[in-house]
């Protein structure tokens, strides 16, 4: 929250994020590591629609949002999105094609949901795609060991869905190892990356410079707040933790372009 707004109005094209799943968001009475009481889930819908109220805030006109969830979380993230003023415009299903951790007195889930959210002259012009994707999970997590990491070629499908313009601009507010980074600079686009946590900070820093390797320039906000000019691409990254913010009275636009 210290970095979105920072970001100018109306400036992203598409924001794709997987944000934290709130599995422990109960106060009490509920089993451990799991979702609580209905008022529980309400309350956290809270902490989901102020960063939801940037996110809109920063989408373009013809810009859209998409969120990734599970079955445990999609009340909250609907609640959210319809008090951020968003509402929610299709449910993408992803196929994992293999069963997923469940309890005992539940079924196992061989999905997770994408939640989309659009601005109001956003359009998916292809019309035959539908809501239900299919794409093998990995049990191991990924390249990095991230707990949540996505697979690339998944989170690159939903940039390629949206047919963005040339230079549009891709946010994640939620980077952790920086597979929306990748996609998006495999897809030819800028990013702009905000992740809290130091050591994925850097994990992600690293994967999206190497998906530059063909020549991108690349302007990162770093502790030293220096800018690496890796190339002469036009696809560009900005990346943000919050303890990386310039000092007061510098300027807080995270920059995208030379």
């Amino acid at each position: 929250m210290e970095v979105l707004p920072t970001i100018p109005t109306a400036s992203v094209d598409l924001v794709v994020t997987d944000p934290p799943y709130i599995l422990s968001a109960g106060s009490s009475g509920h089993q451990a590591g799991k979702i609580g009481t209905w008022a529980d889930m309400m309350n956290a819908a809270y902490w989901y629609s102020a960063w939801y109220s940037q996110v809109y805030r920063v989408l373009k006109p013809t810009g859209s949002f998409w969120t990734f969830c599970n079955w445990r979380s999609l009340a909250v993230v609907q609640k959210g999105l319809f008090d951020a003023g968003m509402g929610m415009a299709s449910l993408l299903v992803w196929n994992k094609k293999q069963p997923g951790p469940g309890g005992n007195n539940g079924l196992r889930p061989y999905y997770e949901l994408v939640a989309l959210s659009s601005k109001e002259n956003f359009k998916i012009h292809n019309r035959s795609t539908g809501d239900i994707w299919e794409r093998q999970w990995q049990s191991h997590h990924g390249e990095t060991e991230h707990p949540a990491e996505k697979p690339v070629d998944f989170v690159a499908r939903i940039i390629n869905v949206c047919e963005l313009s040339e230079n549009a601009v891709v946010l994640d507010p939620f980077m952790g190892s920086g597979t929306t980074g990748v996609a998006t600079m495999e897809c030819g686009f800028d990013f702009i990356g905000i992740e809290q946590d130091s050591k994925w900070f850097s994990v992600a820093s690293t994967r999206i410079k190497s998906a530059q390797a063909q020549g991108a320039r690349v302007l990162v906000r770093n502790p030293t707040k220096r800018a690496l000019d890796a190339g002469d691409s036009p696809a560009q990254l900005a990346l943000s933790t919050p303890e990386h913010l310039p000092t007061a009275g510098a300027d807080s636009t995270p920059a995208l372009r030379q």
